[in-house]
């Protein structure tokens, strides 16, 4: 039996995508929590402090959607990456890697430090400090911090800041629609990809974990069936975050 263990913070989009890689596959592994203050402390070994980092028998690769194919390599059934699809695949994921996981950045890159934006980060902290605790003085500094990490100003530079955060989510969700078109899942496949393992854990990471009181993307009709389909492949929390920090159940949200 292999040793896989993916390290990484539960908050980050990077990181959850490949974990719900991982659970589609159906192998066992071990999620290892990274200390933002001391991220060299448990990934040192890869000379970085870039997540995600997935480790199988003593190799470790950074980039998740190579992720995917590397997984597949290794574990060829149920494929993420289905070779007979590539270039649809392929097609499909740089619009996920460019723009709508960006996109996820956005309220931490612009706007003023209202009440909404400062309850969102805290949540955010809490949520990291209960895999890695963190010191109450970070947690309460954590809104400012979080503006001016280096990977958030990095994001910042691959984002179309004149268009307005409300007029972006319309429009990606519109896109996101679009690449499901007929489904079942998205690209119009029969079966879940590692496009579909990609977008998922974003859409109900903060209804499940309190950063919003409803499943947002779920009131399209078209993106709320395909959530059902997708959720029928992964556990009941796929997102790593510390069960004790969940709010909300997905499956009520999606009844």
């Amino acid at each position: 039996m292999a040793n896989i263990k993916l390290y990484g913070y539960s908050t980050s989009p990077y990181v959850r995508k490949t974990g719900c890689f991982l659970y589609y596959k159906g192998v066992d592994f071990t999620h290892v929590p990274v200390n933002p203050l001391k991220p060299k402390a448990t990934i040192g070994h890869t000379n970085g402090t870039q997540v995600p980092v997935l480790e199988v028998d003593g190799e470790w690769r950074r980039e998740s959607s190579d992720h995917a194919r590397w997984l597949d390599e290794l574990f060829p059934e149920k494929p993420l990456y289905p070779m007979s699809h590539r270039e649809r695949v392929d097609e499909i994921d740089r619009w996920i890697s460019n723009t709508f996981l960006t996109s996820q950045f956005r309220r931490a890159i612009d706007g003023s430090f209202d009440m909404l934006f400062v309850r969102r980060a805290w949540r955010l902290a809490a949520i990291v400090s209960a895999e890695t605790p963190l010191p109450l003085p970070i947690r309460l500094i954590w809104p400012i911090g979080l503006r001016r990490a280096r990977f958030i100003q990095h994001m910042a530079q691959h984002i179309d800041l004149t268009e307005s955060y409300e007029d972006m989510r319309a429009r990606i969700l519109s896109e996101l629609v679009g690449h499901i078109a007929d489904g079942p899942y998205m690209g119009g496949l029969d079966e879940p990809t590692m496009l579909d393992f990609a977008v998922f854990p974003q859409l109900v990471f903060g209804y499940m974990f309190g950063l919003e009181d409803d499943l947002s993307a779920a009131r399209h009709p078209v993106i709320k069936d395909w959530l059902k389909r997708v959720s029928e492949h992964l556990p009941e929390n796929p997102t790593l975050a510390a069960d004790k920090m969940q709010v909300h159940s997905l499956a009520e949200a999606l009844s």
